[in-house]
């Protein structure tokens, strides 16, 4: 239940608002491309070919990984919101997978569960290309390229988060956030 004291100050509405839709959508493919400039540029693409020899498997591996990490990517985000006593539900919306619930957390908390799996997955993407081999490269980063771009939202919500009120709450049902604040 919303605290009193506070009303509906802004929205972010990633599915009916087309604006924000496209807005998010186009910085996507702006991070995806930040994330796959730098190893190509650094010669990567000399040193790691993409998907070496046995392209199905890498391939293969590859389509697999994405699925799961999209699918880790919510579970991240609802189990940060289960550690802060929510109740979580799990959904696909448009061109969206979401965790969303029905609570009001509070800015600071909500910068973590808005950011607890690009970072989380980002650090353990990073590490898994510099340890496998040469070979792997590719069919990590192209994981790690999608961790960053599926963010956009994320990174999104997170910024519009910093710009509110520190008293701020937010209550994400999933594609949808609504920011609180206090009436004076």
């Amino acid at each position: 239940m919303l605290p009193a004291g506070y009303t509906p100050a802004a929205a972010i509405d990633l599915v009916n608002n087309k604006k924000q839709f496209w807005t998010v959508n186009l910085f996507s493919l702006v991070l995806a491309a930040a994330a796959a400039l730098p190893p190509v540029l650094l010669g990567a693409g000399e040193k790691y070919r993409l998907f070496s020899g046995r392209q199905l498997l890498h391939l293969a591996v590859c389509a697999v990984g994405i699925l799961l990490y999209i699918t880790l990517h919510e579970l991240t985000h609802g189990a940060v919101m289960k550690a802060c006593g929510a109740s979580v539900r799990y959904g696909f919306r448009a061109a969206y997978a979401y965790a969303g619930s029905d609570a009001y957390f509070t800015r600071r908390v909500y910068l973590v569960i808005a950011l607890a799996p690009v970072v989380l997955w980002g650090v353990l993407l990073g590490v898994l290309c510099a340890v496998l081999p040469d070979e792997w490269f590719w069919t990590v980063h192209l994981i790690q390229i999608v961790n960053l771009s599926g963010a956009a939202g994320d990174l999104y919500c997170a910024w519009r988060t910093l710009r509110s009120p520190r008293d701020t709450l937010v209550r994400d049902t999933g594609t949808a956030m609504t920011f609180y604040t206090r009436v004076n």
